[in-house]
């Protein structure tokens, strides 16, 4: 199944400081290249680069930028379909930041699961998540 890889996944992927978790995130993302099957929102890919440039500047949110475009996830744009389901998702789930709709309206869209261990997406009945 596709897995639209939400902006958690990077933040554990690029700054865990932990070993075997540099090596799961680094094998799954791997895998969703070879597979085909990873979704990357254009709304993760600002997430990314605004924590990369607050955390190791400009310059490494830059190079940070090009190695998520030219990674081999599909780029999904933020389009009406997108945006239409992400707004009655926020009005379901009223504490939810719109971001997060936005990420889980591209999984239903796309028929895939969020891959996240943020708990807002466990809160929405209508996605499936999934982790490293």
């Amino acid at each position: 199944m596709k897995e639209v890889v939400d902006s958690r996944f990077f933040a554990e992927h690029f700054f865990s400081g932990e070993t075997e978790t540099k090596r799961k995130t680094s094998r799954k993302l791997r895998e969703l290249v070879r597979s085909k099957k990873g979704i990357l929102p254009t709304l993760v890919i600002s997430e990314v680069v605004q924590f990369m440039c607050e955390k190791v500047g400009r310059e490494e949110a830059n190079l940070c930028y090009l190695s998520l475009i030219r990674s081999g996830l599909k780029v999904r744009d933020l389009d009406q379909e997108i945006a239409k389901e992400a707004g009655v998702l926020k009005c379901r789930y009223r504490g939810v930041p719109m971001g997060d709709c936005i990420v889980a309206a591209t999984a239903i869209i796309t028929q895939a699961k969020v891959l996240s261990d943020d708990p807002h997406f466990k809160a929405m009945k209508e996605i499936k998540c999934t982790w490293i």
